[in-house]
């Protein structure tokens, strides 16, 4: 589990059932991101907590391990994009994804780029650096 959920003020405990108990294989860049989407938006906050500590606990190799864990999730671009709060909010990712060679395994990804109300990501360029700001 991140350090940051462990350390929030605002933490609400997760079940163990909502966190997979092994060690977090995939990193999570740009955590400041979900930091401010709590702030900004509180009745995303327990989601956003949950999102944060599955994706730390997996180990994704393609869109289809993805896929398998959040069922909304779409590849638009480049980006993966995670529904929040039944699609009320979007999480703009990207991915890379771990790899597994004879000689080791490396850790997987997940850059956060954007975290958006459903109307600020109709906006491409809120999101995508190829169509305006950002």
């Amino acid at each position: 589990m991140s350090k940051y959920l462990r350390n929030s003020p605002d933490y609400v405990g997760l079940t163990t059932s909502h966190i997979v108990k092994y060690l977090g294989l995939v990193h999570i860049v740009t955590l400041k991101h979900l930091r401010q989407a709590i702030e900004r938006y509180p009745d995303a906050a327990n989601e956003i907590k949950a999102w944060t500590a599955i994706v730390e606990a997996v180990r994704w190799h393609n869109f289809d391990d993805v896929r398998g864990m959040f069922q909304d999730a779409d590849f638009v671009d480049g980006y993966m994009i995670f529904n929040i709060r039944h699609n009320r909010y979007r999480l703009i990712t990207v991915i890379h994804y771990a790899k597994t060679t004879k000689e080791r395994q490396t850790q997987g990804h997940v850059y956060i780029r954007s975290f958006l109300t459903h109307k600020e990501y109709d906006n491409r360029s809120n999101w995508d650096r190829r169509y305006g700001k950002q």
